[in-house]
């Protein structure tokens, strides 16, 4: 039951603060090494076991074992892992940790480990530690068959509520054909080949340089190619785009600035018009507008009451969960799980308070019918505000479009054309670059 129970709230927290994509899963049966990267501290693990499909047992260290995190994690069937780097840590009972991980394949479990070995926000992949390969050897060399999966978490902006991550599950590959080669050898071959399907699943692009570039260029080039919006589709223009920018950076610097000042020129009249790149293809006629009126009104009977009703109950402890989370956070790869820690206690503390007054004033019977719902209610609330502002965007848009002109829209879409094509002829080269570096490899 508390394994159900923590299960549920993994389930909750990740999609209360994310907007989940999800691309892949793992292997439904059997023994599996699940190996994400770890750019998001304590939420990562519920990111995984919410977005694999089937229980997971998280390796975790052992410092968190001895905390107030020590039940929920002997809950989950979480095991520790005793790292040098922290204080008070015996790396000598590491014997027990392969030995517990040994079992749970055995026994045809799914296990998680995040083998960079440390959450950071550098925006690439970290060296990656031996432990995961080690533990798939040690398995394989007992006659346990195991799939390992590479999985990529991609935050658009992890530290915001609301954000989006896509989640993407690499294709399962093995270590049986390293089984017999020398062991550090088979170690570092197999730690290798593990980096290489993890970096296949990630956009890695600098954090404060190129996120936003990215992010924003492959929004454009989706909108002006008509491309798929699909997760896999996404984090493959993602990773182009930031290869691009990367290469553009190290041989042309002076046609990066020149994509730059394009893009801020074609941004700016866009803003002027308060208009994103999807809007420039939209359908403004009356007709269109006519039913979309007609299908939002009757929605926003029921839920703009709902949201104004949200934003008076809960702005309050909104606003001090994270005022309070950017005091406390010391690191970007800690901001989001301080405010869900700070978030639920700050929510639970209010709505102690409103349940207590509403005792007060109205009786216990109505206090508890307020404790039931006011979660709930919150839930709804949000679902509501996400969902008319949305709509408000949508109306502005439409009458941002109305008023400018058919001339001005064609502009508007030869210059998002124009940059597109650019990105093409960047990506090309590359492409050709990458190609001709692999056949004169094959030759040699």
């Amino acid at each position: 039951m508390a394994a159900r129970l923590l299960r549920w709230l993994a389930h909750a927290v990740t999609h209360l603060f994310y907007a989940v994509d999800r691309a892949g899963s793992p292997p439904a049966t059997g023994a599996v090494l699940l190996l994400p990267n770890h750019a998001n501290a304590l939420l990562d693990p519920p990111i995984v076991w919410t977005s694999a499909g089937r229980d997971v047992r998280f390796l975790a260290k052992s410092t968190l074992f001895h905390g107030p995190f020590a039940p929920v994690l002997k809950a989950a069937g979480a095991i520790p892992v005793y790292r040098r780097i922290d204080e008070g840590a015996d790396p000598s009972r590491n014997a027990e940790t392969f030995d517990a991980v040994d079992r749970a394949l055995a026994a045809g479990e799914v296990i998680c480990l995040f083998p960079e070995g440390v959450s950071h926000s550098t925006g690439r992949l970290e060296p990656l530690r031996t432990g995961a390969a080690r533990m798939a050897l040690a398995a394989e060399r007992r006659g346990v068959a195991v799939r390992l999966v590479a999985v990529g978490l991609n935050f658009d902006r992890k530290t915001v509520f609301r954000s989006r991550v896509t989640v993407v599950f690499g294709r399962p590959f093995g270590a049986r054909d390293l089984v017999d080669a020398d062991g550090s050898a088979a170690v570092k071959l197999l730690t290798s080949r593990i980096a290489n399907e993890m970096r296949r699943l990630l956009v890695e692009i600098d954090p404060g340089l190129d996120e936003h570039m990215v992010a924003r260029v492959e929004r454009l080039y989706a909108s002006a190619r008509g491309e798929a919006q699909d997760p896999e589709a996404r984090l493959t223009r993602r990773r182009t785009i930031a290869a691009a920018i990367r290469k553009l950076r190290t041989t042309d610097p002076e046609r990066l600035l020149d994509l730059g000042a394009r893009l801020d020129r074609y941004d700016r009249r866009m803003r002027r018009f308060g208009l994103s790149d999807s809007h420039l293809d939209w359908d403004v006629s009356t007709r269109a507008a006519l039913a979309f009126t007609i299908r939002e009104g009757l929605a926003a009977i029921l839920l703009a009451p709902l949201a104004l009703a949200g934003l008076a109950l809960f702005w309050i402890p909104y606003s001090i969960t994270d005022g309070l989370a950017r005091r406390v956070a010391t690191g970007q790869d800690v901001t989001a799980t301080a405010k869900v820690l700070i978030g639920g206690t700050v929510y639970a503390l209010w709505i102690t308070l409103i349940v207590a007054a509403a005792a007060w004033w109205l009786g216990m019977r109505a206090a508890l019918l307020i404790a039931a719902t006011l979660p709930l209610a919150a839930i709804a609330a949000r679902y509501a505000i996400e969902r008319e502002t949305a709509v408000l965007d949508t109306i502005s848009a439409w009458l941002a479009l109305r008023r400018a002109r058919n001339p001005t829209r064609s502009r508007l879409r030869s210059t998002r054309s124009d940059l597109a094509e650019l990105l093409d002829r960047v990506s090309e080269s590359l492409s050709a670059e990458t190609n001709g570096r692999a056949a004169a490899k094959t030759r040699h």
